[in-house]
């Protein structure tokens, strides 16, 4: 576990928030950005998105219970994104799917006409990935890929920035791999919705600790958007689709007992694979390269 400090104004001023297992959640004092710390190691982050962290045994804390079950729900929210998207970036322009999974944004944005990649941190996943679509996945983080300067028209991170270890890096690496007047859209939990701030410590944004390194609010994506040199656009609701049995199961740090009684009534409703689809835990977040700011100055 290491000590981290603030990825938005690199302050080391912190207040105690809320505590997740061995996993301590820590607020900003100079900027207010979420972030937990300590946290895992670079090498232990790696290793954590294993085939297993897709079929989870305890998906309660960490991972999914069987992501492809998600599927359907998946690709529908992303054919949705598509449509936003399409609002300003048509096909055939070029995007790569940061934190790709399995594919099915990739497969999915092919199917309308788009020249797709990807970048997984999961050897499994990008392999998956890769087998699923025909297109090209690398595998790695995105400051890790090697991308050529401004070679995409279209950035897309879905629910990927809170995983990172260093959001700042990776947001100037996408940046750097826009081309001039490139866009980047990205959903991440959003801290500074309503449910999340009537719930505080006991958000149900902050039970994902042991996966997620930060919880963002509009202010705080903003700071770290112009930071690495984008623009935010604009910021709407996200959808985030899951499995009904996946959902009951998130009940599970709360109340272990009403955790078993969901499932047991979604077992005995047949309902377990019902996708759900929320609109109150993601920000759908709109940003652009700014071709005047000066590009962030990479750490030595």
């Amino acid at each position: 576990m290491e000590h981290v400090i603030c990825n938005l104004c690199e302050a080391d001023d912190f207040s105690p928030y809320t505590e997740i297992g061995r996993f301590r959640v820590v607020r900003c004092n100079k900027c207010g950005l979420f972030h937990t710390s300590p946290r895992r190691s670079q090498e232990e982050t790696s290793q954590l998105y294993s085939e297993g962290y897709f079929t989870s045994d305890d998906p309660s804390t960490l991972g999914y219970d069987d992501y492809s079950s998600h599927a359907a729900g998946l690709r529908q929210v992303f054919s949705d994104n598509l449509a936003i998207i399409e609002s300003r970036v048509r096909p055939p322009a070029s995007v790569l799917d940061v934190g790709c999974a399995l594919g099915y944004f990739i497969e999915v944005a092919m199917a309308r006409g788009w020249s797709a990649e990807g970048v997984e941190i999961s050897a499994y996943a990008s392999q998956a990935a890769r087998e699923r679509t025909g297109a090209t996945v690398r595998t790695g983080a995105l400051t890790s890929a090697g991308l050529d300067a401004s070679s995409f028209d279209l950035l897309t991170m879905w629910d990927i920035l809170e995983h990172t270890l260093d959001p700042s890096g990776e947001l100037a690496e996408a940046r750097r791999a826009l081309k001039p007047g490139g866009y980047l859209f990205m959903t991440v939990p959003d801290a500074g919705a309503l449910p999340a701030r009537l719930m505080g410590r006991h958000w149900f944004g902050f039970k994902s600790a042991a996966e997620h390194n930060y919880f963002f609010s509009r202010d705080t994506i903003d700071g770290l958007l112009e930071k690495a040199g984008l623009k935010l656009v604009e910021t709407r609701r996200g959808v985030w689709p899951c499995s009904a049995r996946f959902l009951a199961a998130k009940l599970g740090p709360y109340s272990p007992l009403a955790q078993r009684m969901a499932g047991a009534l979604l077992k005995w409703l047949r309902m377990e694979d019902k996708i759900v689809r929320f609109k109150f835990i993601d920000m759908f977040v709109i940003a652009k390269k700014d071709d005047e700011a000066e590009p962030p100055t990479p750490d030595p």
